[in-house]
């Protein structure tokens, strides 16, 4: 049995970004769990009207925890699943994985029945995580990196195996054995999502920007300056567009705005907005209010309907204010309030009542955050025809131009040949 010359493996994540996943998906599963158990707890220490109501965060909780642990298992599916391609003397045997059916396909291609070679690139995505790079560096989201498509077989035997490097000096010792035995290569300018599709090879044949090439050592020495020609081409394409290909532009430019536009409400801070923002100043204010008032002997210390209340009433009315709703304004809702409530009163006697009224505000703005996950799912329900409203406009499918859209054609006039 022939030994491997080379072998080709889809990198791991680097150790950094993935203790990073870990932890995060870690840390929200504990939230979760906090969620599901704490009101339990709770209400086995403290039974009253609001420990009950906090029962309501645990189908969110049961949520939250779910949701994370399939989403850790699949990152760690996928950081121990990687494809395989070993190189031998005569033939190539590979193992790729499928991410959504669990399974591997396994397959062998003999060398001898290579007629084609293609090499080009393909977008690595997430390329940051799986490479060496400083803290300070700037890294890329996605890369372009080298790859190499063999195709054998006729007709409707043929198939064209796709080889992915991440450093393009792989390549090259590849095709130092692949390459010598008079096999056809071309550079192809072809990006294709998916490599194991079965019209691969006809992809890559109709690309009107193939070009023929000689391996002489180093493939980049060739495809480099190919590539260049090919950007520079396109720069130096002088014509006007048509009515058509303007009217194409305007759609592909709508919809990039609405890609845009959904990437802004995913972020939490900017769904905010001013007005939800002005809510933790009036709060603070009613807060240092009731512990003046409880300091002169106008309210009770260790009363804690009036806490309940005004951190009630925030969370329902800064949820309403938003501009949009995003979970994590749940934990920001919490913990904006704890650490202003912080700044109530300064005392340090347990027995002042100033003490005790911003002990007691405290104490329920830590215990908020389950009623302020209820409070957010409510209100997510109750202002979800005005949110579906406020949301970018999708545009509708591209219709080309007709003929009568067409300029220079009017009613009633006539098509001659």
């Amino acid at each position: 049995m022939s030994l491997v010359i080379h072998e080709q493996r889809k990198p791991k994540m680097q150790p950094f970004y993935w203790v990073l996943t870990f932890e995060m998906h870690v840390l929200g599963i504990l939230l979760g769990l906090a969620f599901t158990m704490g009101p339990l707890i709770l209400l086995y220490f403290w039974a009253n009207v609001w420990t009950w109501m906090s029962l309501a965060a645990i189908p969110a909780g049961i949520f939250m925890v779910i949701r994370l642990s399939k989403s850790l298992k699949g990152h760690i599916w996928n950081n121990t699943h990687l494809d395989e391609y070993l190189l031998y003397e005569d033939h190539i045997e590979y193992e790729r994985w499928n991410p959504e059916t669990k399974d591997s396909l396994k397959g062998s291609l003999r060398i001898g029945d290579v007629k084609e070679i293609y090499y080009g690139r393909y977008i690595f995505q997430f390329s940051y995580a799986y490479k060496n790079s400083k803290m300070t560096e700037s890294v890329p989201m996605a890369e372009l990196m080298p790859i190499m498509y063999l195709v054998a077989g006729e007709g409707t035997a043929e198939r064209a195996v796709a080889v992915p490097f991440t450093d393009p000096m792989e390549a090259n010792r590849w095709l130092e054995v692949v390459g010598r035995r008079g096999i056809p290569l071309y550079l192809t300018s072809v990006i294709i999502q998916d490599l194991g599709d079965e019209s691969v090879a006809s992809l890559l044949r109709e690309d009107e920007d193939l070009e023929r090439a000689e391996f002489d050592g180093n493939i980049e020495r060739q495809f480099r300056p190919y590539l260049d020609r090919l950007v520079q081409e396109n720069e130096e394409e002088d014509r006007e567009l048509t009515e058509e290909e303007l009217d194409q532009l305007e759609y592909e430019m709508k919809l990039l705005e609405y890609e845009e536009a959904l990437q802004k409400r995913r972020s939490a801070f900017r769904g905010t907005g001013l007005l939800a923002w002005l809510v933790f100043p009036v709060q603070f204010a009613v807060g240092f209010w009731l512990t003046r008032q409880a300091e002169l002997g106008n309210a009770d210390p260790e009363q804690p309907l009036y806490p309940i209340l005004l951190v009630a009433l925030s969370a329902i009315l800064f949820f309403f204010l938003v501009k949009w709703m995003r979970w994590l304004q749940i934990i920001m809702f919490s913990l904006v309030t704890f650490i202003s409530f912080m700044f109530l009163d300064f005392s340090e006697i347990e027995t002042d009542p100033s003490y005790q009224m911003s002990s007691m505000l405290l104490a329920i703005a830590m215990l908020s955050l389950p009623v302020a996950a209820l409070f957010y799912l409510g209100i997510r329900y109750v202002r979800k025809g005005r949110d579906a409203k406020n949301l970018p406009p999708m545009p509708g499918p591209y219709q080309p131009l007709t003929e009568n859209d067409k300029p220079g054609f009017e009613s009633g006039d006539r098509l001659s040949t």
